[in-house]
């Protein structure tokens, strides 16, 4: 049945391909944990070293010029201000994009300025637990042709997996397989400006999408330690996680403001609440009318009831409009206890 669930997605996939540009399969590679940090992602990048000065371009564009003296603070001290492995890993980007270590510090933290998302995670009849969803850039054409799936590997074994883009070394988008799945929502909160400066100034703090990268790598991490971690770990932005586990009701959308939790809300399936949509706005209130993606989505799981929730009907749902729309780079579908259906689909329909 799983695996008939998964080849169902796939043909889903193909009908979408045959009357339009997209979805398209997002390319998978695999990274050697056991290489040096400065060497990992080599063998990956250099696939997209044509993007690098397109892909500079896009971020200055967007990135107050004000800051920049503030990020140079952060490359002389980044082994201070960013935990192990990162500072390695992005230093072996920069060398191979040939782009100096602060353009690349800025490709990791831009992500809290343009980014929209659409996360969905819901519990099927049997206590299956899913996490789909759409992710979101202002400046998506770049990002679409720098996207992909990567598992990390260590002696030859699958340690963790995600869906990244070229240059960054954290996770939107990951799974620890037979353990947990986990996404990030932006949650538009504060400035720039003042992330870069906890950055600094708070050794503790660490950027978002690295926290979820040290989540599925840290050994024995499950569904219920993930959520203390990601509900007490000081953060240098405003941000959702949401998580999926490998037991009924092990989900949950996790609100955080950058030294506190907001809020964590749960799936109850026996109280009706069987999924959980977060976009980009807190759950308690009201999406505006210029950006309700939640709603329709919450109409259309509803329809799909959940005696019908699989990965080809959750599928459906983040490529309906305005769910999905002009901006949506990707989207991925995961389940941590059948990790073998992890996949990401590029977006290259115009939806304008």
């Amino acid at each position: 049945m799983r695996v008939n669930q998964t080849l169902s997605v796939f043909v889903l996939i193909s009908l979408f391909s045959l009357v339009s540009s997209g979805p398209v399969q997002a390319k998978r590679f695999t990274l050697n944990l056991d290489l040096p940090p400065e060497e990992r992602w080599n063998e990956i990048i250099k696939d997209y070293t044509e993007y690098a000065s397109v892909l500079t371009k896009d971020i200055r564009k967007r990135f107050p010029k004000e800051l920049l003296p503030l990020v140079d603070k952060l490359v002389t001290n980044m082994d201070q201000s960013f935990p192990a492995p990162f500072a390695g890993e992005m230093r072996g980007i920069a060398k191979t994009f040939r782009l100096n270590v602060t353009e690349i510090i800025l490709l990791n933290v831009i992500y809290d300025i343009s980014a929209y998302c659409t996360s969905i995670v819901a519990q099927d009849r049997k206590g299956n637990i899913f996490l789909a969803r759409n992710l979101d850039y202002d400046f998506s054409n770049t990002l679409r042709k720098i996207t992909f799936i990567v598992d990390f590997m260590s002696k030859g074994e699958i340690i963790y997996s995600g869906v990244t883009m070229a240059g960054m070394v954290g996770l939107f988008t990951a799974q620890k397989p037979n353990a947990l799945t986990i996404d990030l929502d932006e949650r538009d909160k504060g400035y720039l400006w003042e992330n870069i400066i906890i950055a600094l100034l708070n050794k503790k703090a660490v950027p978002v999408s690295f926290e979820i990268r040290k989540i599925v790598s840290t050994e024995g991490m499950d569904f219920q330690r993930a959520i203390h971690e990601l509900s007490t770990v000081s953060l240098i932005a405003d941000c959702y996680y949401i998580v999926g586990g490998i037991k009924p009701d092990q989900g949950v959308v996790v609100t955080r403001n950058r030294l506190s939790t907001a809020d964590v809300w749960r799936l109850d399936a026996a109280k009706g609440r069987w999924f959980l949509v977060e976009t980009n706005y807190d759950h308690w209130t009201s999406p505006p009318p210029s950006d309700d993606r939640r709603d329709p989505a919450i109409k259309a799981l509803t329809s799909i009831g959940q005696e019908n929730i699989n990965a080809t009907t959750l599928f459906k749902v983040l490529n309906q409009h305005p769910v999905l729309n002009s901006h949506t780079i990707f989207t991925a579908i995961m389940e941590a206890n059948n990790p073998g259906l992890l996949n990401a689909w590029v977006q290259e329909l115009d939806k304008n």
